[in-house]
């Protein structure tokens, strides 16, 4: 439990460059796996082929493996640490707002709770003055909305400090794991998700208009922004924002929903595509296109099948069929997706710009792997970007929900080389 004294007092600043210490280890981990192996392991493959180099080379890999891991546990940790910061953060600005209140209105926090004049002496009776009912009644007012502050802004530090406490615990435990597709997908992803549901936390679902309103108010414009792109879905469904916030979120123009592009992609990560291929990345962010309201393109004559078509029709039923005939290309195809979007009013912006609701695409740059060289091969969706700029995607083939996007690229650059990764904003300029 986090009392008023711990929250009020806490240096979040600390967590965060522990968090940064963190990532810095992961960097060098990673760094030292790839070292051993180019300089270790591959001249002991090509040039000391009997039972000796091979004892030596398994060791030597042994040895990688376990320091790749290591880098994507420690980077789970840094996940967790950056969202209980942020998350702590958030929830002191809003204690903080409930004090300057208290001071504004002439009140005074007292063992976490506001109290005025007519604390424990309510004025009763027939013959209390009129003036003085009503300055009770507004001194009611405001200590319900200060204390209401004051609770909200301990949940959200307690459920902060609960659930990054369960997954550094967790994590500690793992510091053996020497398998890097547990350590890569399911321990650093499970960490991902804990560092998400903390952020999540710090939005007071549930609770009254007033209250939500104050709690907007009294965070930073900073704050606000990193909340927006953090968790655009849950902030959209809640009631008692200023109508700005809600437009900025689903998106100025109101021809994408960007909200509802990202409320299918969180909902059907896992779930199979009515309309489904065997590479699936394209077709699940179409699909989520389709959910955010982008209208289908298609051609006078040729209908979907045109060159500068979007979108889908139903189809009759017959999969074989349908998968061919009643979809445009930049329906299911990566390359073909990108090259319509920016064709047709999509902007392409930097790295650093990136927000949920933004398409992501893979460019193979480096020769000899399984994709052609310059060839546009993957399509995801930004489905949050965490205070710390993070970029989370949630994607098919093979599916994943809000995980790093720098985890995944790294991953694929060791597989198949070096990458180059675009974010593509839709404009829709055909209607």
């Amino acid at each position: 439990m986090v009392s008023y004294h711990d929250l009020y007092s806490c240096r979040v600043e600390q967590w965060k460059k522990a968090a940064d210490d963190w990532v810095a280890l992961s960097r060098r981990s990673e760094s030292a796996a790839e070292d051993i192996r180019a300089q270790g392991k591959k001249p002991l493959d090509e040039h000391w082929a009997d039972a000796t180099g091979k004892k030596a080379g398994k060791r030597l890999e042994d040895i990688a493996n376990r320091l790749e891991a290591g880098g994507d546990i420690t980077k789970g940790v840094a996940m967790v640490l950056d969202g209980l910061a942020y998350s702590m953060e958030w929830a002191q600005r809003t204690l903080f707002h409930a004090t300057e209140l208290a001071n504004e209105y002439g009140l005074r926090i007292q063992d976490g709770r506001a109290v005025g004049a007519y604390t424990g002496a309510a004025p009763t009776g027939p013959n209390v003055p009129q003036d003085v009912r009503d300055a009770y009644a507004k001194e009611s007012a405001h200590i319900s909305e200060i204390d209401g502050l004051i609770e909200e802004s301990l949940r959200q530090a307690a459920q902060a400090d609960e659930k990054a406490s369960a997954e550094l615990a967790k994590l500690a435990k793992a510091v053996d794991v020497a398998n890097t597709s547990k350590a890569h997908n399911e321990l650093e992803v499970d960490a991902s998700h804990v560092e998400f549901d903390i952020l999540r936390g710090s939005i007071p679902v549930g609770k009254d208009s007033h209250l939500v309103r104050a709690w907007w108010d009294g965070l930073t414009s900073e704050q606000q922004k990193a909340l927006m792109r953090a968790d655009p879905v849950t902030l959209a469904d809640l009631k008692g924002l200023p109508p700005g916030v809600g437009q900025e979120l689903r998106g100025a123009d109101g021809k994408i929903d960007r909200v509802e592009m990202v409320r299918y992609a969180l909902d059907h990560w896992d779930k199979k595509d009515d309309l489904a291929f065997k590479n699936n990345c394209a077709n699940f962010v179409s699909s989520a296109l389709e959910a955010g309201g982008m209208q289908r393109k298609f051609g006078s004559w040729a209908g979907p099948m045109g060159d500068n078509t979007w979108g889908r029709e139903s189809g009759i039923g017959v999969p074989y069929l349908d998968q061919r005939a009643y979809h445009s290309r930049s329906w299911a195809l990566a390359k073909e997706l990108q090259k319509f979007l920016v064709r047709n009013g999509g902007e392409e912006v930097p790295r650093s710009e990136a927000r949920p609701g933004d398409i992501i695409f893979y460019e193979q740059v480096a020769p000899g792997a399984g994709e052609p060289q310059g060839e546009t091969y993957h399509a995801a969706l930004v489905t949050s970007v965490s205070p710390d700029g993070d970029i989370k995607l949630s994607q098919h083939t093979s599916s994943w929900q809000n995980v790093s996007l720098d985890s995944r690229v790294h991953i694929a650059t060791r597989n198949d080389g070096e990458q180059r990764i675009r974010f593509v904003r839709p404009h829709p300029n055909w209607y």
